[in-house]
């Protein structure tokens, strides 16, 4: 939780953007779901490795790719729906 907020001030600093409250909880709860996605990948991908089942395997990197997904579309997303707010203010 703190980790994340640290992340969260150094984008900040770096971009420049001022961020909207709910925005950054918005992004905070989609980057949790994301990593947790893709701890789920990496066990079914670890259970892969022991029983050496293709379909397992295919299971795993496909929930893996989608996590990364939601990741790169929750940071991207919040970025530009900030930057349509403040425009519109």
């Amino acid at each position: 939780m703190v980790y994340l907020d640290k992340v969260f001030k150094f984008i900040t600093k770096i971009i420049k953007f001022d961020f909207n409250k709910s925005i950054i909880k918005i992004m905070k709860h989609g980057i949790r779901f994301s990593f947790i996605l893709m701890l789920i990948a990496t066990y079914i991908l670890y259970i892969y490795k022991s029983i050496n089942n293709f379909e397992i395997f295919y299971i795993g990197i496909s929930i893996f790719k989608s996590s990364l997904f939601f990741l790169v579309s929750f940071i991207i997303f919040g970025l530009s729906f900030n930057k349509i707010v403040k425009e519109m203010l």
